[in-house]
């Protein structure tokens, strides 16, 4: 394995924003991502409270059926006795899901091992799964590179279905068979028997979404001590009672708050990532599996669509006996975090960073402050394939990675374009039609309709010359199919449909080719640095 960093320009201003700009910052977040900025939180958080028994032993209930590694055990026991965390989180995936999870998860851990040298107290590192999230469109499907392209395989479900995906099931045999679908696009290697049994293993006993997703992070990443928790773990939402209870009595001021933000934010062009409304609850009601968005006008919570509707006081009865029928939403789950976990910096992409922009109201609403943010890093993977492609196309990856595989093609096709075959018909083209226009001129009048004829036959050389053209270009590309070949593949191994690769692949397609130990190994070897993006060879 070789890991080189790469320099590549983001495309997002919030983050060029948050990279280098300090008023930025100031206006937006509550510390900067600097040592002063950790040193800074800490204080803070000596201040705050924290039911830290409770939720030791809430995590650790929800993960021992995964597994607790020796390294686990202790990171909750330092939770249990005063650690500060580092976290981020992610939605449910099948087999982890794209690999910015797993891109995620690392920088955690490496943010909390950093951070325990440089502050000298324990930090540990938290994967929050976003099993409260019911948008399963996001979770149900896997990319591989078939044919030279990535191809999305889609496991077959209930159309419309919006149940939580941590009480949404699957059928064990089905998935099975989905997955060995999925190997078998990424090609049989000495690691492929492995990984499937990997994969199959962690399906006994954790047959929704989410906890198939947990014992697959668990079984790649337990030994480095990450602790894992479900935000709809019914454990959890004890533990969250009076936070519910203070986010529907603060939720006018929340949800105004955040829509005022939001108005400075897209002022300074920098979008609307949550199109906040002053009249949001930002909170779900959870009836049969289902979240259900609230409203709020005065002292109701209501639904009108699903004839749903709560008094301020029901809602606040409703968080003490049944937390568990209250949801967060991408406005108040920050907020949850932080006040469950003492969280000392929050990992997140780009998207993330964005609404997280806006979020300081909300925080200060609540009578708290922002956690440091730290942006995640990013990998990008090379395999055999890929760098023998860019041997042959003379490429780099840095340069394939900021879109010079399309202008490579575009110069290529320019250069193979018919050896000026299409401009000489374009020629015979305008001979033609300014001979059909002198004819037309000279049957103009001579014959009912004589004219009108000649112009019909024109269009019918004008669809020749163009059915022409066609198969002289198709059997250009024909000829140098190998080469056009080679230009899809590349782009389809490190920029696939236009994107970094750890939005469309899951770790397993470059496990497959390393094999298992690969995050291990690379948690061993990328540099401390948070919010990077590393070229790894394999």
């Amino acid at each position: 394995m070789e890991i080189e960093c790469l320099d590549i320009p983001t495309a997002s201003p919030v983050m060029k924003a948050y990279a280098g700009d300090g008023e930025f910052i100031n206006t937006y977040f509550d510390y900067p991502l600097s040592d002063d900025g950790y040193r800074q939180r800490l204080l803070e958080l000596e201040t705050r409270e924290y039911d830290r028994e409770s939720l030791a032993d809430a995590i650790r209930a929800f993960m021992e059926p995964l597994g607790i590694s020796d390294r686990t055990s202790g990171h909750l026991e330092e939770l249990r006795q005063g650690a500060q965390v580092v976290i981020g989180g992610q939605q449910a995936g099948i087999l982890s899901g794209p690999l910015y999870s797993l891109n995620k998860a690392i920088t955690v851990i490496l943010e909390a091992g950093r951070l325990r040298e440089l502050l000298d107290v324990p930090v540990v590192p938290v994967f929050w799964i976003a099993g409260e999230d019911h948008d399963l469109a996001e979770i149900n499907h896997v990319h591989a590179i078939t044919g030279g392209r990535p191809a999305k395989r889609q496991f077959p479900m209930i159309p419309g279905l919006k149940t939580m995906a941590s009480t949404t099931g699957f059928d064990k045999e089905e998935m099975r068979q989905f997955i060995r679908g999925i190997f078998r696009d990424y090609g049989e290697t000495a690691h492929s028997a492995g990984l499937l049994r990997l994969a199959e293993e962690c399906m006994e006993g954790n047959e929704t979404f989410t906890a198939f997703f947990a014992a697959i992070v668990n079984r790649l990443l337990g030994e480095e001590g990450l602790l894992l928790v479900d935000a709809a773990d019914p454990r959890i939402r004890r533990l969250e009672r009076s936070h519910f209870a203070e986010m529907i009595r603060c939720s006018e001021e929340i949800a105004t708050g955040v829509a005022e933000s939001e108005r400075l934010f897209s002022g300074q062009g920098y979008g609307s990532p949550v199109n906040a409304e002053e009249e949001a609850a930002h909170l779900f009601y959870v009836r049969d599996g289902e979240r259900i968005l609230l409203m709020r006008d005065g002292d109701r919570f209501f639904n009108e669509q699903a004839g749903v509707s709560f008094k301020t006081d029901e809602l606040l009865g409703l968080a003490e006996s049944s937390p568990e029928c209250l949801s967060n939403n991408v406005v108040t789950r920050p907020l949850m975090q932080d006040l469950i976990f003492p969280v000392l910096a929050f990992v997140g992409g780009p998207g993330e960073i964005a609404y997280w922009s806006l979020l300081r109201p909300a925080f200060r609403a609540l009578g708290i402050r922002m956690p440091v943010v730290v942006p995640r890093s990013s990998f990008t993977f090379v395999s055999r394939r890929a760098a023998c492609l860019l041997q042959e196309t003379g490429l780099t990856a840095e340069a394939v990675l900021q879109g010079a595989v399309g202008e490579e093609r575009t110069e290529f096709l320019g250069k193979i374009h018919g050896h000026g075959a299409e401009e000489e018909i374009d020629h015979l083209e305008e001979q033609l039609a300014a001979g059909y226009a002198g004819l037309s001129r000279l049957l103009e009048g001579k014959g009912r309709g004589l004219a009108a004829l000649s112009e019909t036959n024109m269009e019918y050389h004008r669809r020749q010359f163009d059915w022409l053209k066609n198969q002289i270009h198709d059997s250009l590309l024909l000829e140098h199919e190998t080469t056009l070949a080679r230009f899809d593949l590349l782009e389809a191994e490190l920029l696939p449909e236009g994107g970094f690769q750890e939005r469309k692949y899951t770790p397993f397609q470059f496990m497959n080719e390393y094999g298992p130990g690969l995050f291990r190994d690379l948690l061993g070897s990328v540099p401390e640095q948070a919010g990077v993006h590393l070229l790894i060879r394999l």
